[in-house]
């Protein structure tokens, strides 16, 4: 394979003492893949509607990897179906699955539509998973219910 985007996690998480060691990025990024658009988060950067919405108009698939531990496994869930509502975008969710010395990691990676409709649903297992995303449904989903198009730009909130 090749490189098709370079992406740096722009929200640290200082709760757990990231920002001690990393640098945080300072721009999205958006690659195209077979005609995908897709922009990719890391985990923290989920917690962040903005960074979503100011990429929502260029981007059909929202790709999120995460080390997110089962105690807080349903925000990982609420906010991977909200980003995907907000924003009228598939999101693919890959989460962490084993243990740590602190927590354990319930995986339940996802691919959700842009009605927020679970496609695909993982649990705990190490999983490779497949789904087709469906050009089409997203065009009518955001055609059909122009919540992008109603946006207010220029207004970060």
């Amino acid at each position: 394979g090749k490189l098709v985007c370079k992406y740096r996690k722009i929200h640290l998480f200082t709760h757990g003492g990231e920002h001690e060691s990393f640098s945080p990025g300072k721009e999205t990024v958006s690659c195209e893949i077979q005609g995908l658009k897709i922009t990719p988060f890391i985990c923290y950067d989920l917690r962040f509607p903005n960074l979503f919405q100011r990429a929502a108009t260029h981007t059909d698939l929202f790709a999120v990897a995460a080390n997110w531990p089962e105690k807080r496994i349903m925000h990982w869930e609420s906010l991977l179906r909200a980003r995907a509502i907000e924003n009228q975008a598939y999101v693919l969710g890959v989460n962490r699955v084993g243990d740590d010395p602190y927590f354990h990691y319930g995986g339940k990676s996802l691919i959700l539509d842009p009605w927020g409709e679970t496609v695909l649903s993982v649990g705990e297992n190490e999983t490779l998973i497949f789904a087709d995303v469906d050009i089409e449904k997203l065009k009518r989903v955001r055609e059909g219910f122009p919540v992008l198009r109603d946006r207010i730009k220029g207004i970060d909130i």
